[in-house]
């Protein structure tokens, strides 16, 4: 909660930066929605179905930046042979999970919604799928799973950081409240819901995978987002527009079943039948976007 907030914070004083840049800009107001209504091709079919100066979107960068907590990695289902190794199933290892951050394209599709001031909008964010790599920290990947059975070394290497990768498409929607909407600079918060949907899930590890590739599954879970920002105004429709967002889905379960390794210590076993690993965290990101808006 200590990093969210302080990190939070930053578009809040950018904001706050930028509304006190000069006294003159923030007394000048935004156009007349009809005096720079846009008259591109395909703009009067949007506001046919959608309403005047409802349907907005924003268009840039979206950097990605996932923070993993781990909550426990359990060792389950184990065979004789693991269980000789690491005791009686189940058995709670040493370690956790990490994600590099990710670079994208990113597109925001917001409604501003028909009641009040206009300064409430529901948005969407949406963005390539991105290929989460998952990597590990730790015992996990600096000792092996199976180190000795019976006092006898297994020969079963360390698993090192490379782990599994995954595609992530998070849908994520948010209620959004602007402030000074009358103003060139408008400030906003808002809050919302998303849903963790993975796909093309794999074990990535060589020594998880030399002998065959294992069964990975990760849980689809609900969660939340918490959201800052600020538009600028640039020149009738268009915005120059800075976002970020703190998503959190907690508590999501990644189970790795029937891993088998190559033990070259045990001739009398050529292999080592683990089990099954089953991994928890709350996977959390910090998504920053910086894009130039259109309003319909």
């Amino acid at each position: 909660m200590h990093n969210f907030m302080r990190v939070m914070r930053l578009p809040a004083v950018a904001a706050g930066l930028a509304l006190c840049a000069t006294s003159q800009a923030q007394d000048r107001t935004i156009p007349d929605y009809d005096d720079v209504q846009p008259d591109y091709w395909g703009t009067d079919a949007v506001r046919d179905l959608m309403g005047e100066d409802r349907f907005y979107f924003r268009l840039g960068a979206l950097y990605f930046v996932p923070d993993v907590k781990t909550n426990s990695i359990t060792a389950k289902n184990l065979s004789e042979v693991a269980e000789a190794a690491l005791g009686p199933s189940p058995q709670q290892l040493e370690g956790e999970a990490t994600s590099d951050p990710l670079l994208l394209p990113g597109v925001i599709f917001g409604y501003r919604l028909p009641w009040g001031d206009g300064s409430w909008s529901l948005e969407a964010i949406a963005s390539a799928p991105p290929t989460l790599e998952i990597k590990a920290k730790g015992r996990l990947a600096d000792e092996p799973l199976v180190e000795e059975v019976n006092g006898i070394p297994s020969g079963v290497p360390a698993l090192g950081e490379e782990v599994a990768e995954t595609k992530a498409a998070p849908p994520l929607l948010t209620l959004v409240k602007r402030f000074r909407t009358d103003h060139r600079i408008q400030p906003y918060m808002g809050a919302g819901i998303g849903y963790l949907f993975t796909y093309d899930t794999k074990v990535t590890n060589p020594i998880a995978t030399e002998l065959g590739e294992p069964d990975i599954e990760v849980e689809n879970k609900f969660g939340w987002a918490g959201q800052l920002g600020v538009d600028i105004h640039l020149d009738g429709h268009w915005w120059l527009a800075l976002d970020a967002k703190y998503v959190s889905f907690p508590n999501v379960t990644a189970t790795v079943e029937d891993l088998v390794v190559k033990a070259p210590g045990l001739p009398q076993f050529q292999y080592a039948e683990v089990g099954d690993v089953e991994y928890d965290a709350d996977i959390n990101a910090f998504a920053y976007s910086l894009g130039i808006g259109f309003t319909f």
